[in-house]
């Protein structure tokens, strides 16, 4: 037997005996959407034509305190596929694709295994190589529960793309079946939020994305109506969510309610309305999460979770306690590198910056082929810009605390406000534990992560659980003294640029980055470093160099490592630390143009060609064309 049979075997011995008879266990129906928050008549937006999870919503229960772990499609469903946070997997940078230990087996397999016939159609997306399509019966777009055996109960995913960032790309909405040719919502009735600027463009994106949110509900409606047909719907709980926020600027892959808080909607039939958490039409404030997905449907299932999964049962004849606050994650978003952590109890948000020399604006290609974006950029390159629509293009601050209640769009920092230091406080301290109790790998640097995975012997994660590889609470130190970016760290990060392990090290070094100018008493050290025999270091070394005035010197070495690069990661981070440090067109178009580049390093190629960097994103904002 095959590796990954055996284990998922070996945990099927472990679930709770299925009934005697199949038909006493409910079917599960599972709908998912994309990149989308409340945008939802049920949800109170007046602009929403969305009849079928209205519906759903009048019968079920909605909740109001639901939030994407990570705002970006593979990341969150990594997360909720295999039960455990992507960061304690490794799975938590942008299709990465490392490998996870084979023990982490999905959930999908685990209900399986019990008897249920398990489908998906048909989105994988699981941020990993070790586990796809195989785990499911059927996975593809003609996935379906009529498929199953007579009798056998059914566990089947619905994922619809139709509400997805792409679907306001110009062009490509109206190509789309079911998509008008002119917005049904008019430009006047359109509110953009305070920190977008209201162009003819970002009217025009909101308006194509309330069509898109209509069609999709349409395709929700589908699904309901072939459960309807298949004579099931009275034995079949449904749950509907979205994967994450979105999709205009400062949305999806941030951690703002904008890109974590979606809607959640459950439906119990009759026959299960003693498990259900409210009367129809009801709504629930409770504090749930992506992670407490995969508990909750194998509980539904009458499967006992493994106790990795680490989320929380909230559904069913025996829910568990809500969680006080809920862990929010971001690392590496396809070409443009960053790390920011966050917690909310539903009302307060605590955010932190663990880059804090880095803009907000992420200057990512995909995103900015939304006309808006690219709209928004002209206007704060021309100088039209109040002080929070610039905000997004400057450094963003080590520490954000907002209070959603008041600030629903979370634009009034209350970091430094004495009547919200004890929240302050409070939630740094939740936000550190929270890390320590998932062991977050996020604060490896991804260069070593790329050798770990490509070596081909342990996992990333089990090559992280022991401390002499992976010091946690010694990195975490650093890399808080890092992003504070205060001149009163510097000999603690001079220290910390000299310890023995890499993790430690490059933090050091990364920290003196965030200092710029005034790490300059700490030259000596970088300059040690910049002969490191780690990546992550050399990298970060040369970087930090480049900020204190010796930019030539530093692109110069960058581009050598990006010509010289052992691996995709080496490159993509080589010319990252160029993109960093506002290379000069002219100084280095010619000679990126002439490295050999492959996948996310192709990418930033292509990005300082057309001298597009976080501080100076030249005079095309038009994103470059892709072969």
């Amino acid at each position: 037997m095959p590796v990954r049979r055996l284990w998922i075997a070996l945990f099927a011995l472990c679930v709770t005996a299925p009934p005697a008879a199949a038909d006493d266990r409910p079917n599960i129906l599972w709908i998912t959407s994309e990149d989308n928050g409340p945008f939802l008549g049920c949800y109170g937006d007046p602009l929403a034509v969305t009849p079928n999870l209205d519906g759903l919503a009048a019968r079920g229960t909605r909740y109001t305190n639901f939030f994407a772990n990570a705002p970006v499609c593979a990341v969150a469903r990594s997360t909720w596929f295999l039960g455990m946070p992507a960061v304690t997997t490794g799975t938590h940078h942008m299709r990465s694709k490392y490998r996870v230990p084979e023990s982490c087996v999905p959930y999908a397999a685990l209900i399986r295994e019990a008897g249920y016939f398990v489908t998906n159609n048909s989105k994988t997306d699981y941020n990993t190589r070790t586990y796809g399509a195989a785990v499911w019966d059927q996975c593809g777009p003609r996935a379906h529960f009529k498929n199953r055996k007579p009798g056998q109960p059914f566990f089947a995913v619905f994922n619809t793309t139709r509400s997805h960032e792409s679907s306001i790309f110009p062009g490509r909405n109206e190509k789309r079946k079911g998509a008008p040719k002119v917005p049904r919502v008019a430009a006047e009735d359109i509110v953009v939020p305070p920190y977008q600027v209201a162009t003819d463009e970002v009217v025009m994106d909101h308006r194509r994305y309330y069509d898109s949110m209509t069609i999709m509900d349409e395709q929700v409606g589908q699904v309901l109506a072939d459960l309807e047909a298949s004579g099931e719907a009275d034995n079949t709980i449904i749950l509907y969510n979205s994967d994450h926020g979105g999709v205009t600027l400062r949305s999806k892959r941030y951690l703002y309610d904008s890109g974590t808080r979606v809607p959640l909607i459950v439906a119990f039939p009759e026959k299960y309305k003693d498990w259900a958490p409210g009367e129809p039409g009801s709504v629930s404030t409770r504090l749930t999460q992506f992670l407490d997905m995969p508990r909750t449907i194998l509980a539904l299932a009458g499967i006992d979770p493994p106790d990795r999964m680490t989320g929380r049962v909230f559904l069913g004849p025996d829910p568990e306690a809500e969680p006080e606050t809920v862990l929010l994650f971001s690392n590496r978003f396809d070409e443009s590198p960053d790390m920011t952590r966050g917690v909310t109890d539903g009302r307060w948000k605590y955010i932190r910056n663990y880059e804090s020399d880095r803009t907000r604006f992420q200057m990512l290609t995909y995103p900015r082929t939304q006309l808006g974006q690219q709209s928004q950029l002209r206007e704060y390159l021309a100088g039209r810009t109040n002080d929070l629509q610039s905000a997004f293009y400057q450094d963003q601050p080590f520490e954000e605390l907002y209070d959603t209640e008041a600030d629903p769009h979370e634009i009034k920092n209350l970091v430094g406000d004495p009547g919200s230091a004890a929240k302050l406080d409070e939630l740094r301290a939740d936000l550190d534990a929270h890390l320590v109790a998932v062991h977050d790998l996020g604060f490896l640097p991804e260069t070593l992560m790329e050798e770990i995975n490509l070596a081909g012997g342990e996992t990333i994660h089990d090559w992280a659980q022991s401390p002499r590889n992976f010091p946690l609470d010694r990195v975490m130190e650093v890399a808080a003294i890092a992003g504070a970016g205060d001149p009163a760290g510097l000999d603690a990060l001079r220290a910390a640029a000299a310890d023995p392990n890499e993790t430690v090290r490059f933090w050091g070094v990364l920290g003196l980055r965030v200092l710029g100018p005034d790490a300059a008493d700490a030259r000596d050290v970088l300059e040690a470093r910049t002969e490191d025999e780690a990546t992550s270091v050399r990298l970060a070394a040369w970087a930090a160099l480049g900020k204190l005035g010796d930019v030539d010197r530093a692109i110069d070495a960058l581009l050598e490592e990006a010509r010289t690069a052992e691996n995709e990661m080496h490159q993509a981070y080589a010319l990252d630390g160029v993109k960093l440090l506002d290379a000069p067109e002219a100084y280095t178009r010619d000679e990126i143009a002439a490295i050999k580049t492959r996948g996310y390093g192709e990418r930033i190629s292509k990005l300082l060609q057309m001298g597009a960097t976080m501080r100076r994103p030249g005079d095309s904002v038009a994103p470059p064309k892709w072969k």
